[in-house]
């Protein structure tokens, strides 16, 4: 009687290794500050709409928009998250697949982050009156836009990360690239146009000296923030750090803008009820150097001894027409950014 030979069984598959940290932590980080930004521009919107009865129905109308798309964003990504998190809680390969609500982020984030540029790109315009400039930032804006918007697509088709970093890995990083150039065209550019409306005025040079550093400062946080990503993703292409990073670059960038509308009274408090002694034969030179002509249809002088002192105290109060005047120096920043 001859005995069987025992089954064998097939060898197992080696273990994949999934680390947690750089995967769903990583976004699940991102998520959480993506939320406290949420909060911060729903309270921007809120004192936006309370307080500002100046701007275009055309402007709130976008402001509003963007807030919903906002909103539209966090819901979706909080579905990502959600995924990764609870629904494969017992699945880690999961984390290796392109969900469509993550694809959806994609999307959006892109049609936020260009609309905020234009509008950026539109007040510079407002504030120089010349349309060279927007060729600097219009262009970029808008392949960085069709970039974004087929990344959305590739991940939607894509089965996992790794198939779409060798789809759209390169393209990723020029994306934010050029989204990183745009934005320190659009700050440049602002910096100048500012810089070339220095008045002489002590306290006008600090409000422009001030909103120039805003520009910077914004410039430079929302840089970081796409280089780091780009970084990120051609250092580290295995793990999913470099779209928690880029996670809240919409937010972001939409909050400065809101910030910037916002803050136009207290940019106008700077100067407002200050009252700034004038003497005549300084007068014309400066206004020749801001570019501004009819001193007569600007100010009205509350104070004037011109015989006697030949100085004219002019109060910011006083100021009847600005329209000739800068937009971000206008009175209570009624056409400011």
């Amino acid at each position: 009687m001859t005995q069987s030979a025992p089954q064998m069984s097939p060898p197992s598959a080696p273990p994949v290794a999934i680390h947690l940290d750089n995967t769903l932590g990583a976004i699940l980080v991102g998520l959480i500050v993506l939320a406290v930004l949420y909060g911060v521009t729903s309270l921007q919107v809120y004192v936006y709409f309370h307080r500002d009865k100046r701007d275009s129905r055309l402007l709130k109308s976008v402001v509003l928009f963007q807030w919903l798309l906002l909103t539209v964003y966090l819901a979706f990504d909080s579905q990502a998250v959600y995924y990764y998190a609870v629904t494969s809680f017992m699945n880690p390969l999961a984390l290796e697949e392109c969900t469509w609500s993550l694809a959806s982020t994609v999307i959006i984030g892109t049609i936020i982050v260009a609309t905020t540029t234009l509008m950026f790109a539109y007040k510079i315009y407002k504030l120089g009156g010349c349309s060279r400039p927007l060729f600097l930032i219009i262009p970029p804006q808008l392949a960085g836009f069709v970039m974004g918007v087929g990344i959305g697509i590739k991940t939607l088709m894509a089965p996992d990360f790794q198939e779409l970093e060798a789809q759209v890995g390169w393209v990723w990083n020029a994306h934010f690239a050029i989204q990183a150039f745009s934005d320190c065209t659009l700050s440049a550019v602002l910096c100048i146009m500012l810089a070339k409306r220095r008045t002489g005025f002590r306290t006008s040079d600090t409000l422009i000296q001030t909103i120039i550093r805003y520009s910077i400062n914004t410039c430079a946080l929302t840089d970081a923030v796409s280089i780091a990503s780009v970084v990120a993703n051609a250092t580290m292409p295995n793990n999913l750090i470099h779209i928690a990073i880029i996670q809240v670059f919409p937010s972001m960038l939409y909050n400065s803008l809101l910030a910037l509308l916002n803050s136009r009274d207290a940019f106008s408090n700077m100067i407002g009820g200050q009252v700034v002694s004038v003497h005549l034969s300084n007068l014309r030179g400066a206004y020749r150097q801001s570019g501004v002509v009819g001193v007569n249809a600007v100010v009205r002088p509350n104070v004037i001894d011109i015989e006697s002192q030949g100085v004219v105290n002019i109060s910011a109060h006083d100021m009847e027409d600005t329209s000739t005047l800068s937009p971000k120096l206008a009175s209570h920043g009624g056409s400011y950014a």
